[in-house]
């Protein structure tokens, strides 16, 4: 008789699983049937026109947008059942006058996103204060802790959105169109530190631009949307 061995564990959810997705805003859909899989520990760039959908797809991505038809799931589960978004970071498009208005500090931007964390618990102030000093860090910009976020140039306040997305120690990382409105030297300091956070964390990333040169410090798959689909180009 033979004896069956322990069953092989399931490979884990990946972070972004869209399969057969269509999206519509009333009449008009501008998604038709998209499949995309970010991995584990993968770099995904999305890349279009102004207009061609590529900011749905990442609204879809992180639950903020539900599907017309098809599914999106994020590690596994449909974002209305999905708790843990801990797991999640998340820079969307914003203009920069949306967020500078904002009456803050950088250290109190990024304290304010940070969540409780598994079990319930309910860290120290001084414990979160610390937490937020290190994000700052990691971006650069823990000398710029007491600052107003009105007072940062356009790529100190991006890499302090940055921080605001990785507080919480994520597994996905999700960035909408993050060097608009940047000059070239910080659009290349932040797409370098996005990839040296990748290197780091070995966390996935999915980043969409219109802008094709902030691709060249990523690496990883590069996919295009055109006429509400996701194609890949060779070459």
């Amino acid at each position: 008789m033979t004896v069956a061995g322990p069953k092989a564990p399931e490979p884990p959810a990946p972070p972004v699983a869209l399969s057969g997705v269509h999206f519509s805003y009333g009449r008009e859909e501008v998604l038709h049937g998209i499949d995309l899989v970010v991995g584990e520990g993968e770099i995904c760039s999305i890349v279009g026109d102004n207009g061609a959908g590529k900011s749905t797809v990442a609204r879809l991505a992180v639950g903020e947008l539900r599907p017309t038809a098809g599914t999106a799931l994020l590690f596994g589960k449909n974002p209305t059942r999905f708790g843990r978004w801990d797991l999640v970071g998340y820079v969307p498009q914003l203009p920069p006058e949306a967020v500078s208005r904002f009456p803050a500090t950088s250290l109190e931007l990024v304290n304010a996103f940070q969540l409780s964390g598994a079990q319930g618990r309910r860290p120290s102030q001084v414990w979160r204060r610390q937490r937020s000093l290190d994000a700052l860090g990691q971006v650069g910009m823990d000398g710029h802790a007491a600052r107003m976020v009105r007072e940062l140039s356009g790529g100190q306040l991006q890499r302090v959105r940055l921080a605001c997305a990785l507080v919480n120690g994520p597994r996905l990382l999700v960035l909408d169109e993050p060097t608009n409105g940047l000059d070239r030297e910080s659009r290349e300091a932040l797409c370098s530190l996005v990839a040296a956070t990748h290197a780091e964390r070995g966390l996935a990333v999915l980043l969409v631009t219109h802008d094709q040169r902030v691709l060249g410090s990523l690496g990883g798959s590069v996919l295009f949307v055109e006429d509400g689909r996701i194609v890949r180009r060779e070459g």
